[in-house]
């Protein structure tokens, strides 16, 4: 803690140091990915995703709209599933088969440009804000 002056300037910088440590903790990724992998005390996952699709929601935990493909998309607003133009992922569910082909590599833009990540089979999780993402491709 530091000094300024009396003791209720102490107080005050003490408050202000927690709430920025408590602020701190709450925008960490690492605290996005306790949420989404915590069972106790989180919120049940709602969305439902059929065997061998990658789906996507709008909302933390499967909520929201959703939009689902059993192959690759280099253009999730003008291809032949296409989500809503101002659509963020709030979260993901890579409900592949495992095997050959079963991790999703997940791009920013269209045309698998912006590489984002890539989701192994049987992932699932939600963001703390939405994602940015507009194509994706299945691999090895």
């Amino acid at each position: 803690m530091v000094e300024v002056g009396g003791g209720v300037h102490k107080v005050r910088i003490t408050v202000a140091g927690i709430a920025v440590a408590g602020l701190a903790a709450v925008l960490s990724p690492a605290a996005a990915q306790a949420e989404a992998a915590a069972p106790a005390g989180a919120a049940a996952w709602q969305g439902s995703c059929a065997k061998g699709d990658f789906c996507v929601w709008s909302g933390k935990n499967g909520t929201g709209t959703r939009c689902a493909w059993d192959g690759d998309d280099p253009d999730w607003r003008g291809g032949d599933v296409q989500c809503n133009p101002k659509f963020l992922v709030a979260s993901y569910w890579n409900n592949g088969y495992t095997g050959s082909y079963s991790k999703v590599k997940v791009y920013h833009f269209a045309g698998y440009d912006g590489y984002w990540g890539t989701i192994p089979a049987g992932k699932r999780e939600s963001f703390w804000e939405g994602q940015l993402m507009n194509s994706h491709k299945w691999a090895d």
